[in-house]
């Protein structure tokens, strides 16, 4: 019973329609390359949407946080096996904005008078 509610409910994706879908929440970030979280644009790209998603109202400071600590998370190479050929130079580059986008994020939080448990994560 529960197999046939699975199955009505899954969509079935051409490949075509698997290169193109986009990657995260609000569809702003389309995936570059392969599937999954393989190249420095994408890791741009997924804070950026973040970001813009905590502006706009769509996510709480906390998930905001809490989504941008995984991302970092995923800079590691021993986490993201996808990530092996970059230099570690670049991940490091990547790694300081995603902290630059967690300090303005918990400033602008500050600011607006949001209490302290809604800005850790």
């Amino acid at each position: 019973m529960v197999h046939k509610y699975i199955e009505s409910k899954t969509k079935i994706l051409s490949e075509k329609e698997k290169e193109e879908r986009y990657k995260y929440l609000s569809k702003e970030v389309i995936d570059i390359n392969e599937p999954g979280l393989d190249s420095i644009p994408e890791f741009y790209g997924i804070a950026n949407a973040i970001w813009h998603d905590w502006v706009e109202g769509k996510i709480s400071t906390k998930t905001a946080l809490g989504r941008l600590m995984l991302l970092k998370l995923l800079t590691n190479k021993n986490k993201n096996r996808k990530i092996a050929n970059i230099p570690d130079e670049e991940l490091e580059e990547v790694r300081k904005f995603i902290d630059y986008v967690m300090q303005v994020v918990r400033n602008e939080s500050r600011r607006r008078g949001e209490p302290e448990e809604e800005r850790t994560a």
